[in-house]
């Protein structure tokens, strides 16, 4: 098919095949970012006012709104791309994965989707136009769309999925054809096998709903509770023995049997998660501080031997990582302060004290003093002073106050009570005529012990 045949197809660059992977993806990068943020270039545009067109750091671009993705897209045609978001002032972030040469991912503000789609598409159809017609074409079911974009994924196959009305159409370079051949030919066999399986969902004696596979072909079955589809896929693999493209055809072949309400939660998880050691996104405790709403926590690991990490994002994308290898609390408390670009020291206080509770800040240090001067400034404020720490604290929030009272002094929750519970009995009138008195007995003193030098004689 000619590049003129791919114009007239009414055809839009299909973004959304991978929608449930992107949200993982984000949260990965985060780690990459983490590393990069001494860079001068990245210092560079967090003092730029607004996103600008053209190449950005991921970091900036969350800044612009919710961020989608193009997965596979040939490299060599990214400088054209970044040209044309530029005159269109879209910006784009890109990312290269390990081992491949060929393809990069495509990041991007979800309300450019539509200009990203144009400037795709034209970079595409100009290719079909060659003369040299240096690109090819195949038609796939929208069905197959996912899974195929992984296998060209993990074989660093560059390519762009086109919907039709006949289709999805596969665009790839002249240079690839033997090795989409192949792939269509795993697609047309599997197929084939699982034409052969009886996929199906019922519900056991208790009304709860299960997944049923019949494999005639290898002449197994399976029945398991229902559950996520990231987790069907794993143990598809784990106990029928299927390939990984095998196990996700299947997956969706029983997504197509799925009320709205069902799917939502069967879609509820990404594959990424099946290839780290461990991810738990949107961390809530039962007594979480309300301070805590506009920030998310997320953990990951990504093999058994290496370090957890916690992920702490406001809802302007300003991200920080901690790592439980390093929990030492006044530097984790500094990376707070500079990443989250966070001031507010009773913010900061409840954010280490829920990493703090995940593992991840190490308990205050325990520093006891014989005696605390205890002083009420005001009708609402004490300060408490211990060697030579002072803390200046909220009487009308107690709770804040008795934490702060256990993070500075290492102190248990019962001594701060009796601490706040004497600050309390002060009176503010009696505090400032005790301070006057000392101030007037420091001026005699001094007046007192003066020593008068007298001139010498002649």
């Amino acid at each position: 098919m000619h590049g003129d045949d791919v114009a007239s197809a009414g055809v839009e660059v299909t973004t959304q095949v991978v929608s449930k992977a992107t949200e993982i993806i984000m949260d990965l990068l985060k780690l990459a970012i983490e590393r990069e943020r001494e860079e001068a270039r990245l210092k560079k545009s967090d003092k730029q006012p607004g996103l600008s067109g053209g190449e950005v750091t991921y970091r900036k671009l969350q800044e612009g709104g919710e961020v989608t993705s193009i997965p596979s897209f040939d490299k060599k045609d990214f400088g054209e791309l970044i040209k044309r978001a530029k005159k269109m002032n879209i910006p784009v972030a890109a990312i290269q994965e390990s081992k491949k040469e060929n393809t990069i991912s495509l990041f991007f503000n979800v309300k450019d989707s539509e200009a990203m789609n144009a400037i795709v598409q034209d970079i595409y159809r100009e290719k079909m136009k060659q003369p040299e017609q240096a690109e090819r074409m195949v038609t796939i079911e929208k069905e197959q769309v996912e899974g195929f974009q992984m296998y060209c994924s993990e074989h660093d196959i560059p390519v762009c999925f086109m919907e039709s009305k006949d289709g999805v159409k596969c665009i790839f370079g002249a240079e690839y054809e033997k090795q989409i051949d192949a792939a269509m030919q795993k697609y047309n066999d599997m197929s084939a096998e699982l034409n052969n399986t009886d996929i199906s969902l019922f519900k056991d004696e208790k009304g709860k709903l299960q997944i049923k596979i019949d494999d005639g072909t290898e002449n197994k079955q399976l029945t398991m509770n229902f559950s996520p589809r990231v987790r069907l896929e794993r143990v598809l693999q784990e106990r029928l023995g299927y390939s990984q493209l095998k196990a996700v055809e299947a997956a969706n072949r029983l997504a197509s049997m799925m009320t709205d309400e069902q799917l939502g939660y069967y879609l509820s998880e990404s594959r990424q998660l099946e290839q780290m050691a461990h991810y738990e996104k949107d961390i809530k405790l039962d007594d979480d501080n309300v301070l805590l709403d506009r920030f998310s926590f997320a953990k990951m690991q990504f093999q058994e031997d290496e370090p957890m990490r916690l992920t702490v994002t406001d809802e302007r994308g300003h991200f920080v990582v901690i790592s439980e290898k390093n929990r030492d609390r006044a530097a984790i408390e500094q990376d707070i302060r500079q990443h989250l670009k966070v001031t507010d020291t009773e913010t900061v206080t409840a954010i280490m004290d829920k990493a703090e509770r995940l593992g991840f800040v190490e308990e205050p240090k325990q520093v006891q003093f014989k005696e605390y001067q205890i002083e009420r400034d005001t009708q609402a404020s004490f300060t408490v002073r211990g060697g030579s720490t002072v803390v200046r604290l909220d009487l009308n929030d107690r709770d804040t106050a008795r934490k702060r009272l256990r993070d500075t002094f290492g102190m248990s929750e019962a001594k701060a009570d009796r601490i706040i519970g004497k600050a309390q009995k002060q009176s503010v009138a009696n505090n400032l005529l005790t301070r006057a008195r000392a101030k007037v007995k420091q001026t005699a003193d001094t007046l007192k012990n003066k020593k008068r030098e007298r001139g010498s004689r002649k």
